[in-house]
């Protein structure tokens, strides 16, 4: 019965001090890390993290680093080199751009240089940092959401949105104004007409994301590991499958890349790629993983099992 619902507008500029812009993206990988810290510190009181709690902040430092890294080297080598960039691009850092899977790929590596180094359990070291990514990712795509970007297809259904056009606005205005938030702003203010400043009705993909790759990935792994008692890299290669499989079938909503288009007919996006790579990674860590007797830690001492 809805026709749409609206765009909640937020400036995706949290604080403007002149050369320095504060970013509500940027504030997202701030409170992604901190949720990570918040549950990485948890399972470590629970025994379920082999690092200890007055650890886990110097050791998520890695995560930090690996995120970074692997997620801007990662846009740059699946998305930038399809987009003509120039190596020298790749540090243009305040222009945006960062990869899931390139992030996930530094993690990944960052992490095992630290085990090996550290001599801890890889599969248990994982397992924690996999289930703690998880509400990251819902908080980073909420960020896409302020950012009005990575958007869906068009659409007209119930809970449509018109989103704006930061990116630049289209003939005869798009060279008025600079194509980002600043320069959609001004031209609002000068009057330009709403259907040069808004995208026609689009399915709100970043939130179909925030909820599935974020929230309830989240919970189903902390049901699998804490009440299931999955360890030993279970619960990394159920992420892998499960974070795959999820994004995959939500990219069927969501716009495909500007300037990659569809990898294969009208239906197969670059995501979906590197999702199937994922899932089948996932499938094989699984196979190779040892069975993984977990105590319940949460039971007390002396207490009959159940």
């Amino acid at each position: 019965m809805l026709a749409e619902i609206t765009y909640p507008i937020i400036d995706p500029i949290l604080l403007d001090l002149g050369p320095v812009k504060v970013r509500w993206y940027g504030v997202c990988y701030i409170i992604a890390f901190v949720l990570a810290a918040l549950v990485l510190r948890g399972l470590s009181q629970r025994g379920r993290w082999p690092v200890p709690v007055h650890k886990v902040i110097d050791v998520l430092f890695w995560g930090i680093l690996g995120v970074f890294v692997g997620g801007r080297l990662g846009y740059f080598l699946f998305y930038g080199l399809s987009l003509g960039y120039e190596w020298w691009q790749i540090i243009e850092v305040h222009k945006g751009g960062m990869s899931f899977h390139g992030g996930l790929l530094g993690v990944i590596v960052a992490y095992w240089v630290y085990a090996k180094k550290a001599g801890l359990p890889r599969g248990e070291l994982f397992d924690g940092l996999s289930l703690a990514t998880a509400p990251g990712v819902a908080v980073v795509r909420l960020g896409n959401f302020v950012n009005a970007e990575l958007w869906g297809r068009p659409w007209e259904g119930a809970w449509a949105m018109r989103f704006p056009r930061y990116g630049g606005l289209p003939r005869p205005f798009g060279t008025n104004y600079a194509p980002d938030s600043e320069g959609w702003f001004k031209a609002r203010a000068d009057g330009v007409p709403e259907d040069f400043l808004f995208e026609p009705l689009r399915h709100p993909s970043q939130l179909y994301e925030m909820l599935t790759e974020g929230i309830i990935l989240y919970f189903v792994l902390r049901f699998l590991m804490l009440r299931l008692g999955w360890g030993g890299g279970r619960i990394a290669a159920s992420f892998l499958v499960l974070y795959g499989s999820m994004r995959f079938f939500v990219e069927q909503f969501r716009d495909p890349d500007v300037g990659i288009g569809f990898q294969l007919g009208t239906w197969l996006t670059r995501g979906q790629v590197l999702c199937v790579g994922m899932m089948l990674v996932g499938a094989v860590v699984w196979l190779l993983c040892k069975p993984y007797p977990v105590p319940d830690t949460d039971r007390p001492e002396g207490a009959p099992g159940e």
